[in-house]
């Protein structure tokens, strides 16, 4: 749906409601049909709406926090068989980059049959879910958000002179995660922080990108420089995630009589990548402009 650059807010959180409500049921099909890509891309929608909600959450005359606590509910339903297909796709990939004579022991069939037998059971649970009134409902009230939505006198202002306050409230949610990240620590709590922030840099992506048919390329230059920190925490993220699963399966290996080195090895070149990810992450920080986003920043 087309949004003019004078548009009220309204119309402009309208029309991106109403576009990513229709990619989320199309979506949907592609999640039935087995593409293996259409989880993935359902679960960035669902997310896309939520932002879209809590971002914008002080034009509604009412609270949508119900509404966001279903969408959150169904990006948890079809988080399992997303992690896993990644987890295993990366894992090979990482295998198919080693010496012959240091891949010691089955570890491709353990990957495979491990991740293959996870991705399956979330796929299966993924459809449940779509069969689950909960889910019906959701699709439903998004409907009617819609259909009629009820915004305050603000919403019938211009876009570019109410949003910019409401993506600087995200900008502000991000640098307050970043400062939480850089704070001195290691392990589980600090893997913890840095995915929170990298939540916070999707939130600001995806607001920013809510506001750029108003406040035009400085918006979307936000928009690329929080998605250049999502990414790196993203690849942080997907480090605490195989590492989690080698150690795991090295430790069973081990009290198997299995060979483990394999396994040890890939997980000291996981750890040195999550070391990189936070040294790009760090870079990427530095080229985000938040405070930039002002009203005089249209066009």
């Amino acid at each position: 749906m087309t949004v003019e650059r004078d548009a009220t807010a309204a119309e402009l959180v309208c029309a991106h409601l109403a576009d990513n409500l229709a990619r989320l049921r199309a979506q949907e099909a592609r999640v039935r049909s087995g593409e293996t890509s259409g989880v993935h891309k359902m679960r960035i929608t669902a997310r896309r709406l939520r932002t879209t909600l809590r971002t914008c959450q002080p034009l509604f005359e009412a609270s949508t926090d119900a509404l966001s606590d279903d969408l959150r509910w169904l990006g948890r339903e079809l988080s399992g068989a997303r992690d896993a297909q990644m987890l295993r796709e990366r894992l090979r990939r990482l295998v198919s980059t080693q010496p012959p004579e240091l891949v010691m022991g089955p570890v491709d069939v353990l990957i495979d049959d491990e991740l293959s037998a996870a991705e399956q059971h979330g796929r299966a649970h993924a459809l449940e879910a779509l069969e689950d009134t909960r889910y019906l409902r959701l699709l439903d009230d998004l409907d009617a958000l819609v259909r009629d939505l009820p915004m305050t006198a603000e919403g019938d202002m211009p876009a570019r002179d109410v949003l910019p306050r409401l993506v600087r409230r995200d900008a502000k949610r991000l640098r307050r995660a970043v400062r939480a990240a850089r704070q001195p620590g290691a392990g589980e709590a600090r893997d913890a922080a840095l995915h929170d922030a990298r939540k916070k840099a999707k939130r600001l992506r995806y607001a920013a990108e809510l506001a750029v048919p108003a406040l035009g390329k400085r918006a979307k230059k936000l928009a690329s420089s929080a998605k250049q920190v999502q990414q790196a925490l993203g690849e942080h993220q997907d480090t605490v995630m195989s590492r989690r699963f080698l150690r795991e399966h090295g430790g069973r290996m081990h009290v198997e009589g299995m060979n483990g080195f394999t396994l040890g090895r890939l997980h000291a070149i996981e750890e040195a990548r999550a070391a990189a990810a936070t040294e790009d992450f760090d870079r990427a920080w530095a080229h985000v402009k938040a405070r930039r986003i002002r009203k005089r920043d249209a066009g």
